[in-house]
């Protein structure tokens, strides 16, 4: 759901809920009430962006807690040891977070090793594709979007399940498929994967 929307519903609830308690609002100019209605609506749109942020922060939160052991469970590796390297080099990082312009419900993550697209507010469903799956990428935009610096970057991989990957609406799209284009050529030469044309 976009702002665009979001301010429909929140103006259109808000006259009803007007007309149905019967408040006398004829004083107020049409303007002025325009105003106030548009500031629900930003208001909505600021606490679902929250709710998606704080859902988010309390997902990586258990997500890291599921994952790791406790410290109680075994004592981390000596810092120069190789079972420290080992699992410095295997552990997936954030690289890059992103919504499409104008829009809740749905994130973008670019990690070491994966690129994410998760939907849902409260529920939510995941999309990924492994880096070492990505075979090219480009970026569209049209004109009012180059105004705005936002485009689709597009993601064609050898993943049967998304054959083709599209970041919608991102900001600054060349650069986020600069990113991707990076972090796939290092995750390639992590795992010892030598580029070789389809012919």
């Amino acid at each position: 759901m976009n702002e665009q929307t979001v301010r429909q519903v929140v103006t259109a609830r808000f006259y009803a809920s007007l007309a149905q308690s019967g408040v006398e609002i004829s004083t107020i100019p049409q303007p002025q009430l325009q105003a106030i209605a548009n500031a629900l609506a930003d208001g909505v749109f600021a606490a679902l962006d929250a709710m998606e942020t704080e859902a988010d922060h309390a997902f990586n939160d258990a997500s890291a807690h599921a994952n790791g052991p406790a410290a109680s469970e075994t004592a981390p590796p000596a810092p120069d040891s190789p079972a420290a390297a080992a699992d410095h080099l295997e552990e997936e990082a954030l690289l890059w977070s992103g919504r499409p312009y104008l829009s809740i419900g749905v994130r973008y993550e670019l990690t070491t090793e994966r690129v994410r697209l998760i939907r849902g507010l409260l529920g939510r469903s995941y999309h990924e594709i492994e880096l070492v799956r990505v075979r090219d990428t480009s970026v569209t935009q049209h004109l009012g979007e180059r105004a705005l610096n936002v485009g689709d970057v597009t993601i064609s991989s050898t993943d049967p399940s998304h054959p083709e990957f599209v970041l919608h609406n991102v900001k600054d799209p060349m650069a986020v498929r600069e990113m991707i284009r990076k972090a796939t050529m290092q995750e390639r030469q992590r795992r010892g994967l030598h580029y070789r044309e389809e012919m």
